[in-house]
């Protein structure tokens, strides 16, 4: 009796780690690590914070790097840093790099989300995105790119309402909102 009592116990342990372990590796998609390194040079009874670095790596194995020259946050909102003078970079699996850079970006800490805004310019192989907004979203694999938005390659320039990249497939997807809005030139 006691031999059976132990088995069954060791068994229902056992159960219990293999569904927590397939539970963390398949089905939760946060981010396995975050670190944040603030450098505080200059800060204020306002929350203003100079030189800032945010890294962080998700379940995929991307990497995330932004940087700011300044920022602040407000004490109702501690997870939201407004920042000026940003540069992001998000290193894919594949080994390919996005640069953006902004005047002005909103990053939250929690969920890494970041709304970029102001004079933005997205850099990825060969394409080129200047634009006046562009969010990233991490949970659903996704950056929007819209607001003035021009596009270049090394064989087309085109100006659009709207251009979605899926950061998965690297696949994109152009909108545009009235009949005269996308304009597509050979750049020779």
């Amino acid at each position: 009796m006691r031999k059976e009592t132990s088995i069954q116990i060791f068994l229902t342990i056992l159960v219990l780690i293999i569904l927590i372990s397939i539970y963390q590796k398949y089905f939760k998609k946060e981010f396995d690590k975050n670190t944040a390194v603030i450098k505080k040079e200059n800060t204020n009874e306002e929350n203003n914070l100079i030189n800032i670095v945010y890294e962080s790596v998700d379940k995929e194995g991307r990497k995330y790097i932004i940087t700011a020259e300044t920022g602040n946050f407000k004490e109702e909102k501690p997870d939201l840093i407004y920042m000026t003078i940003v540069k992001a970079k998000i290193f894919l699996l594949d080994g390919s790099v996005i640069y953006i850079d902004s005047l002005n970006a909103e990053y939250n800490t929690m969920s890494y989300d970041t709304k970029f805004y102001n004079e933005i310019k997205l850099n990825f192989l060969e394409h080129n995105i200047f634009c006046n907004n562009l969010n990233i979203f991490f949970k659903d694999n996704l950056i929007e790119a819209f607001n003035d938005l021009n596009y270049k390659n090394l064989d087309i320039i085109m100006f659009a309402d709207k251009i979605e990249i899926d950061l998965l497939t690297n696949n994109s997807k152009i909108y545009n909102f009235n009949e005269n809005s996308v304009i597509i030139k050979n750049s020779n």
